[in-house]
């Protein structure tokens, strides 16, 4: 099976259905059955980075879509514990790749604020579209790649 790997929270986001596209920067072909695969990166160094990414010494100074963000983070997992927890280095669900949409003002116009503010729809960038979205009932530990990879299902 193929699959893709995503930082957390975006990855478990995706699976829980908070999040209907991943934005990428490049385009893909394929469609078909796809694993979800969160990173090993730490959920707490991609929060980090996030903050620290904007330059700003308070919440406050913060580039708008940085906030907005963080702020969705806040909203979508109501404790830290639950954000902070979040599987890492596993599979954790499967669905189906149906649409790579390119990104341009028309289709973000079509985007709710959620969306929005959980993906870079800059324009000239991509929204994978899934669907039949399922979560796995346990993570499958599994080392990830960049780009679309092969699964071949069990740990590795």
């Amino acid at each position: 099976m193929k699959a893709i790997t995503i930082w957390q929270p975006w990855a478990s986001l995706l699976v829980m259905g908070a999040k209907l596209y991943e934005t990428r920067s490049w385009a893909t072909n394929y469609r078909g059955p796809i694993a979800i695969h969160a990173a090993a990166k730490p959920v707490q160094r991609t929060i980090d980075e996030l903050v620290r990414g904007t330059i700003a010494a308070t919440v406050d100074d913060l580039d708008d879509s940085y906030r907005r963000t963080l702020e969705r983070f806040d909203r979508l997992f109501p404790g830290p514990a639950e954000l902070y927890q979040l599987p890492t280095g596993a599979i954790i669900g499967t669905a189906r790749l149906v649409r790579c949409n390119p990104i341009d003002e028309a289709f973000v116009a079509r985007l709710t604020e959620q969306e929005i503010d959980l993906g870079d729809y800059s324009p000239g960038r991509f929204a994978w579209e899934f669907e039949g979205m399922t979560p796995l009932p346990e993570p499958i530990p599994v080392k990830g790649m960049q780009g679309i990879w092969e699964w071949r299902g069990g740990q590795a």
